[in-house]
């Protein structure tokens, strides 16, 4: 897939699926959501340890509180396939966080979780 092709199948099936794209003339997809700090980084843990899906998070203070932007950025190696995937997880990890699912009391701590999922993999056989 060509990369700019890639851009634009993201951004066209992005808003065939109801998502908030706003106005963006880079490579870079932003995803409009509304929710805290705390909600934004545990949808993007689960984003990436559940869904296999990396995103970048801008939240408070870079702007405004209540707001989140999620940035994805496709590549040339994407099928239309990987994005049909990805935006399959963000429908539902938004489904999630309109549900409340993601409120906590804390920043999860990705380092401790890292952590853990390092420990797991340490402790599988290795392949041959």
């Amino acid at each position: 897939m060509e990369f700019d092709y890639a851009v634009e199948v993201l951004s066209d099936f992005a808003k065939e699926k109801g998502f908030d794209i706003g106005k963006t003339d880079t490579p870079v997809t932003p995803v409009y959501m509304k929710g805290g700090v705390e909600e934004a980084t545990a949808m993007v843990m689960d984003l990436r340890e559940n869904y296999g899906v990396f995103a970048s998070v801008v939240v408070y203070p870079v702007i405004p509180k209540g707001h989140i932007i999620y940035r994805l950025i496709p590549t040339a190696s994407h099928t239309d396939a990987d994005i049909e995937e990805t935006l399959h997880a963000f429908t539902e990890t938004k489904k999630k966080l309109d549900e409340g699912a993601y409120r906590v009391e804390a920043i999860p701590d990705m380092a401790e979780y890292s952590a853990k999922r390092f420990e797991y993999f340490s402790s599988k056989p290795k392949s041959k």
